[in-house]
């Protein structure tokens, strides 16, 4: 079973903002693939210490509905005595904002991010994508949230013949949302709708 029916509506929009957020030149990147992924994993080993602060997750969700695109990478963090956590958004650039307190438990398990496979998370993607029920087509990527052990991922799909709906001359696109779970040593997907 498929989670909830929202739809994403298009509008009419400037030509050169159509453009620049298809070809991600307003800052955002897809994240569906394994080049974006090792490219996160490089940016916060480049920024983060993770002696003093290990991070135990790893959130990115789209920028806009069924975009596919994010702009900022979420990080959940504990401290150096693993009794507090923290989070931090960075941005694809490198930029990264304050960090705040976070209200997670402390006995979060932290992921060894020099060590981690960014590119069995892409091949766990595909491996959900093939989990796709018949009838159903991969729209997207909304939600990927990785912690030490699993990744779940949250997919846009759409029916096969029922894509848009038209209502007063308005056409939206109708999409479900499905979930998946990948297992971060093997990149096998398991579909929890």
């Amino acid at each position: 079973m498929l989670v909830g029916m929202p739809s994403c509506k298009k509008a009419m929009k400037n030509v050169l903002n159509e453009i620049s957020s298809s070809t991600g030149m307003d800052g955002s990147e897809t994240f569906d693939n394994a080049e974006t992924l090792n490219s996160v994993k490089e940016m916060l080993l480049s920024k983060c210490d993770t002696e003093k602060m290990p991070i135990y997750r790893i959130f990115i969700t789209e920028i806009d509905e069924c975009s596919g695109r994010a702009q900022t990478v979420n990080v959940g963090m504990l401290n150096a005595d693993k009794t507090q956590t923290f989070y931090q958004n960075f941005y694809f650039n490198g930029e990264a904002m304050p960090i705040n307190d976070g209200n997670d438990s402390a006995d979060a398990t932290p992921i060894d991010l020099s060590k981690f496979d960014m590119n069995v998370i892409a091949k766990g993607i595909e491996n959900a994508k093939a989990l796709i029920p018949e009838g159903y087509s991969y729209k997207v990527l909304r939600m990927l949230d990785l912690t030490n052990g699993t990744t779940r991922l949250t997919m846009a799909l759409t029916k096969d013949g029922e894509e848009t709906v038209s209502n007063a001359g308005q056409t939206s696109d109708v999409y479900y949302d499905a979930i998946y779970e990948i297992d971060n040593k093997t990149g096998e997907a398991t579909d929890k709708n």
